[in-house]
């Protein structure tokens, strides 16, 4: 019985492997990237930070305004809010006494690409059970 050997032990399938293997490489981002968009994924894990990201995607909103929409306490609120901002995804400015959060563009892109899957947040985790 012929025992089968590594597809790169052939000399022609290595070459072609490997120009293959470099050309993913170069379309591959680099660390930098890898890492910021890590973070950004990260911080939008969780069921609750993603659909307060969705909510800011449409307008920008206060801590108060985000309560009454998520119908959670504030401090839960301030807290996922505070990850997102520390991750990347928000960015928040003074608004007379009253600090605004926003979408960061960095995530705006992160966040179409997983609304075009059709799949609303909440569905996320009916089909996790």
């Amino acid at each position: 019985m012929k025992t089968q050997r590594c597809c790169a032990a052939d000399p022609l399938i290595r070459v072609e492997l490997e120009e293959e293997l470099r050309k993913q490489l170069e379309e591959t981002p680099d660390e930098e990237s890898l890492k910021k968009n890590s973070k950004i994924l990260y911080a939008l894990s969780h069921p609750l930070r993603l659909k307060i990201a969705f909510l800011l995607l449409k307008s920008d909103h206060c801590v108060c305004e985000l309560v009454r929409q998520t119908k959670k306490k504030q401090n839960l609120v301030s807290h996922h809010l505070t990850i997102l901002r520390k991750n990347g995804v928000l960015d928040s400015y003074m608004k007379s006494r009253w600090k605004y959060y926003k979408i960061n563009e960095g995530a705006v892109c992160i966040l179409k690409g997983i609304n075009n899957t059709g799949i609303k947040p909440d569905q996320n985790e009916q089909n996790r059970k």
